[in-house]
C-alpha cells in the first residue's frame, strides 16, 4: 500500500463492501502513480465487474461534483433498494 486511505476513500470502500462483499478489501487496491487508489470491484465469484477509482470518487464527493450518495451509488452501479 502506498498510503493510508483518506476517510472519504475508506467510506466509499465500505459502501462497495456492503453491496459487493467484503472480499473487495484494502488489500485489493491498486495504487496508480503511487498515490491514486483504484479497486477492481468483484462479485462473490471473483468476477471483475468494474473499476472504482476511489481517489477520484472521494474528491468528487467532497467537492460536490458527485452531489450525494445516491449519485455515488449510480457511479458504482449499485441499484437503490
Amino acid at each position: 500500500m502506498s498510503r493510508p486511505l483518506s476517510p472519504e476513500e475508506h467510506r466509499i470502500l465500505k459502501i462497495i463492501q456492503t453491496h459487493y462483499g467484503s472480499h473487495n478489501s484494502e488489500h485489493s487496491i491498486t495504487w496508480l502513480e503511487g498515490n491514486e487508489a483504484s479497486l477492481w470491484i468483484k462479485d462473490s465469484t471473483g468476477t471483475p465487474l468494474l473499476v472504482a477509482q476511489l481517489t477520484n470518487l472521494a474528491n468528487w464527493r467532497i467537492d460536490g461534483t458527485i452531489a450525494d450518495d445516491s449519485v455515488l451509488r449510480d457511479w458504482l452501479q449499485i441499484e437503490a433498494k
